[in-house]
């Protein structure tokens, strides 16, 4: 153990604890907690853990949270994160001003400043992806890592979306929010993440790297043993014999070499990190970098489905192999349509209902789906974005004939988008 005192008592206390098995590698765990040091006067504790292999050729896997975490959070000390409580357990939202100005600063990046927020979006009225006791266990688990933040209902997102220009996560899809940025990223049921169980154990980890990888706000051991050691030196200049100060040094100079082996192990684990795999290659986020932008999110997986589908009809007549056959099969069966599309059916059905209004709600409907207008006569024309390649032009007229005409209108832009067919 290791204490910081100051003139006002003291500063920072913290412990390093190593646990040595007979497979030779060493389970570490650092506990460093500053007085104040937090927003409001808070006090900050730091918790590291870390699996060091101590032999060539042990296997290092990745520590579980330590148990303090969850001690802390029992006892209420979890402490403050801006708008949001340190708990292990979920926020549920209210359809109110107050839960839509706290799911739009989730949204936007602003509710937190210590840890990063799941943000769970609803598929129905109290229903999501994931069921109620499996949201409260993704909270449990991941108390005092991330914020586990649940919205009521699907008329919620809608709100939620005009507040932050459609930057929310909607439709069932389940976002990951950074503090200082906002979304960013969003994982959902497909080719990748065949269920719930997949889902929720895809958000644990995502959660955790992205939390590892954030700044630390706190001391790490060998900075409280860098002041300590620094401070005492200062403080008992006079007092200290010649051995006890070159003791004092020597014991910097240590913590420093266990501060630069920190380093090098840090080092030696990015490449494995940053080099793509074979299957990282092919993962969803890279795939869709390669063909470009979605016009909605999970609009690549839709569309490989249709073509998997559309191949198979027409098997027999092209003399497609039984492998491949079996292969697009799977992908058919499989492959879940995205949340995503069921959204956009329903916001062009919603945009297309009143005639007075249609033309200023799918000239918005459609600004978040790739379209800008380039004109505004008696017809209203949108254009497709440079990036978004194979979309026609959508003209919308002012004022419709009458009901009919909506209908029209709306089956015309399911053709253009040529999302007609991606939910059969």
């Amino acid at each position: 153990m290791r204490e910081l005192q100051s003139a006002d008592g003291w500063m920072a206390i913290g412990a390093r604890h190593d646990l040595p098995d007979d497979v030779g590698r060493v389970w570490r765990t650092e506990c460093v907690l500053r007085r104040g040091a937090a927003d409001g006067g808070q006090d900050l504790v730091r918790l590291r853990t870390q699996c060091i292999a101590t032999t060539a050729g042990a296997k290092l896997e990745t520590p579980r949270k330590p148990y303090l975490i969850k001690a802390l959070i029992k006892n209420g000390w979890g402490g403050k994160d801006r708008q949001l409580e340190v708990a292990d357990r979920p926020i549920w939202l209210a359809h109110n001003d107050e839960g839509l100005s706290r799911a739009s600063a989730v949204t936007l990046g602003e509710a937190s400043k210590w840890l990063p927020t799941v943000y769970v979006s609803a598929t129905g009225k109290s229903t999501w992806l994931l069921g109620q006791r499996e949201i409260e266990k993704l909270a449990y688990d991941l108390g005092g890592i991330a914020h586990v933040i649940v919205e009521p209902d699907r008329a919620f997102s809608f709100s939620l979306r005009t507040q932050t220009e459609a930057k929310n996560a909607y439709g069932g899809t389940i976002a990951l929010s950074a503090p200082g940025q906002g979304i960013v990223r969003r994982y959902y049921v497909g080719w990748q993440i065949q269920d719930d169980i997949e889902l929720a154990a895809t958000i644990r980890e995502a959660a955790s790297t992205l939390r590892s990888q954030m700044p630390s706000f706190g001391w790490d051991w060998t900075e409280l043993q860098e002041q300590a050691l620094r401070a005492q030196r200062v403080s008992e200049k006079t007092r200290l014999t010649a051995a006890e100060s070159e003791q004092l040094y020597l014991d910097e100079i240590e913590n420093l070499q266990d501060r630069i082996r920190q380093l090098e192990q840090q080092l030696v684990a990015l490449p494995s990190d940053s080099v793509g795999t074979d299957e990282g290659e092919f993962s969803a986020d890279n795939l869709v970098r390669r063909i470009g932008p979605e016009i909605y999110s999970g609009e690549v997986s839709d569309r490989l489905r249709l073509a998997a589908k559309t191949t198979l009809s027409v098997a027999e007549q092209i003399g497609l192999d039984t492998r491949s056959r079996a292969i697009l099969q799977r992908v058919v069966d499989r492959l879940p349509v995205s949340p995503a599309l069921s959204e956009l059916f329903q916001d062009l059905a919603r945009a297309t209902k009143d005639p007075k209004r249609v033309a200023s709600e799918l000239r918005s409907l459609l600004a978040r789906h790739g379209y800008s207008e380039k004109s505004d006569n008696k017809h209203i024309r949108l254009e497709a974005d440079k990036q978004f390649d194979g979309l026609d032009t959508i003209t919308v007229p002012k004022t419709p004939s009458d009901h009919r005409g909506l209908t029209n209108l709306r089956k015309q832009i399911e053709r253009t988008l040529g999302i007609a067919k991606l939910d059969d």
